[in-house]
């Protein structure tokens, strides 16, 4: 099981990712989009530290868009995992690797 702190970031991550989702819609390549973001990673830095850089904030987003439903997430992945898991393409088989990775730690 991960720490306390590594489930909250990643709870805190999909929250940011969830906020710019709703944000966005399902537009993210626009123009507006692409300066929220900017604005969003200058704000975050700036409040909390490194690891707001747009790239990741991207990376929320899509965490978000893979897994909308908070209740999906498994404690015992690190961010790590996910990330590696917003790679498989196939919802279907992002299941089942989530599922694998969770049973195995």
């Amino acid at each position: 099981m991960y720490s306390t702190v590594e489930v909250a970031m990643i709870e805190a991550y999909w929250n940011v990712g969830k906020q710019i989702y709703e944000t966005q819609g399902e537009n993210e390549c626009a123009e507006y989009g692409k300066g929220l973001l900017k604005f969003l990673s200058e704000k975050l830095t700036a409040e909390f530290g490194k690891g707001y850089i747009v790239m990741n904030l991207k990376y929320m987003r899509q965490f978000y868009n893979a897994f909308p439903k908070r209740h999906a997430l498994r404690d015992q992945l690190s961010w790590t995992h996910y990330r590696m898991l917003l790679k498989v393409g196939n919802d279907a088989a992002r299941m089942f690797y989530l599922d694998e990775y969770a049973k195995s730690n």
